[in-house]
């Protein structure tokens, strides 16, 4: 199978091109189809993977997988590209991937957020996710982001001022610091983002409302609050034509128990709750997140922590509507969401450090763009003569594809380990099997039936607590059918509860008999009958097993 570019970010339609041609290649393993359109009427395109012949995917556990829900973190939208083709290129080659494809189900999104995406790769502007002008404002003053000096990128701009709040670094000219409050040895500088001043008084420079402020990663229903609590709000819950669709989409594939959202920029595998700690969680869940994530660590580097607890600095202003507690405290679906890249770590900064802004931590990035990168994510302080400010200079970091995004030689190895964390993910579905059929004669035509329903997957059927507190898991049912029977002892149709998962590191639930279940039914049939017997569940897909009574 033909590999694409993965050090390339595409477009729309080179993205579109690439699903295309894939999926071209395997149609017996992957479909390509739109859920919905974007506010500029894009296509949000869907890859769905199962291997047809062993069944269909509504059939089957599933893994639901995006990217790219914010405009600027285009690195997610090649991770969803290099899973798809390391699932479709691996089908038949790997044992792992064809295990997957064989008895999963896959559906890929590789770019939600279509439209601001075509911005950020097309334009020097950079914006948080839909193109949707919002909130609206008939008036815009203060500093708007501009490429004022025509070299396709935004800066920043820096002027000298006794009263500025910075001072280049005696270390690095390179770097600007912050003033101390007992600096009086200048020259000092104001600081401002590369721009014009809209309807400027001559006075103070103000930075303007962001033309395009929505965040439809803050659009989801879960913990939703209005613009005023939470920025990029939207006016309500799935109110842009994204979040909808991909609403619709979640809740009309009910076979959904697993879920990858990819973002940029950290370096860390995320996990609910974005407002409550783990002791507000069930801890089965808390358990599985556990176990998961650390197997996502193991295969990125990346540490896996709750959102609340170790990425929120403000407790008392918790990230709310966020998609991934949508999914997990709406539709109980286990979710990690991975913050891709991270040059900060790669310079020798730690995760989560306050001092990320300091002297040091600064230097130590400079160093790392002059040794890894032979210095060309840093853009060198220039003059230029802004029409309004008069002389200034324009410098700083090409941050679209050095710190939001890994530069080009730096992004198919970030592909490759998230990529093998989701698929191993995917493999703790929860996963049924109709074992040890077993029909015995105990009276002319009189025949005992048994059978073992289990659980062969890591996850329980219902594949989290939380799935069964919001009624999103249906218990297990099991059917047993044959032309002509009489049934004696037993139902033809039976609910047989929900089953734990196969036991495995420090899960509370393990245990034997708690992953399985034996059934049994007294018939009247004739020698000869040929009986099926089907489980099914929504999350933990359908067996079949059948036994001919002799």
């Amino acid at each position: 199978m033909k590999k694409p570019d993965f050090s390339k970010y595409p477009d729309y339609e080179e993205l579109q091109a690439i699903l295309e041609e894939m999926v071209s290649q395997k149609p017996q393993l992957a479909k390509l189809y739109s859920i919905g359109k974007t506010h500029e009427k894009r296509d949000i395109w869907v890859v769905e993977i199962t291997n047809t012949q062993t069944g269909a995917a509504e059939l089957k556990p599933a893994m639901y997988i995006d990217g790219n829900i914010h405009a600027g973190e285009v690195t997610g939208s090649v991770v969803c590209l290099y899973t798809i083709w390391y699932l479709l290129s691996g089908h038949g080659k790997d044992t792992f991937v064809t295990e997957l494809v064989d008895k999963k189900a896959f559906y890929i999104i590789p770019r939600i957020s279509a439209d601001g995406a075509e911005v950020y790769l097309h334009t020097p502007y950079s914006l948080r996710s839909s193109t949707r002008e919002y909130p609206p404002c008939d008036t815009l003053e203060g500093l708007v982001a501009e490429d004022i000096d025509g070299n396709s990128l935004i800066l920043q701009m820096r002027i000298e001022d006794p009263d500025g709040e910075w001072k280049v670094s005696t270390q690095d000219p390179r770097l600007m610091i912050k003033r101390e409050p007992w600096d009086t040895q200048g020259p000092f500088y104001k600081v401002f983002t590369e721009g014009i001043i809209e309807n400027w008084d001559g006075k103070d420079v103000k930075t303007a409302p962001p033309k395009w402020g929505l965040d439809i990663n803050r659009n989801f229903p879960a913990n939703w609050v209005p613009e005023a609590e939470q920025r990029g709000a939207g006016p309500y819950p799935l109110s842009e034509p994204e979040t909808r669709a991909v609403a619709d989409f979640i809740v009309g594939h009910p076979n959904i128990g697993a879920a990858m959202a990819y973002h940029t920029t950290m370096g860390a595998i995320l996990r609910p709750s974005c407002t409550r700690p783990d002791d507000g969680l069930p801890r089965l869940d808390v358990d599985i997140y556990k176990t998961i994530g650390q197997k996502g660590t193991e295969l990125t580097g990346y540490p896996h922590v709750s959102t609340y607890e170790e990425y929120t600095s403000d407790k008392s202003r918790p990230l709310r509507g966020v998609f991934m507690d949508w999914l997990y405290e709406h539709m109980g679906v286990i979710t990690f969401s991975t913050e891709l890249w991270d040059a900060h770590v790669r310079a020798g900064n730690k995760l989560f450090s306050m001092s990320r802004m300091s002297e040091e931590s600064q230097l130590s990035l400079l160093k790392w763009n002059d040794r890894e990168l032979s210095g060309q994510g840093f853009v060198a302080w220039h003059g230029f003569d802004h029409p309004q400010l008069g002389r200034v200079e324009i410098g700083g970091w090409k941050s679209k594809f050095v710190l939001v995004n890994p530069p080009p030689q730096y992004l198919e190895p970030e592909c490759h380990k998230n990529c093998l964390f989701t698929l191993y993910h995917a493999a703790c579905l929860p996963e049924l099997a109709v074992e040890l059929p077993v029909g015995e004669r105990i009276a002319p035509e009189i025949y005992r039936v048994s059978v073992c329903v289990k659980n062969k997957g890591f996850k329980p059927t219902n594949t989290s607590q939380q799935a069964i507190e919001v009624g999103r898991a249906d218990p297990v049912k099991v059917e047993i059918s044959g032309p002509g029977i009489e049934f004696i002892l037993g139902k033809p149709a039976e609910e047989i509860g929900h089953l734990h998962g196969l036991p495995a590191g420090n899960m509370r639930h393990s245990g034997d008999a708690a992953s399985k279940k034996y059934l049994e039914w007294v018939i009247r049939a004739q020698e000869g009958t040929r009986l099926s017997i089907v489980a099914r569940s929504q999350r933990a897909g359908t067996s079949t097993a059948h036994v001919v009574l002799e």
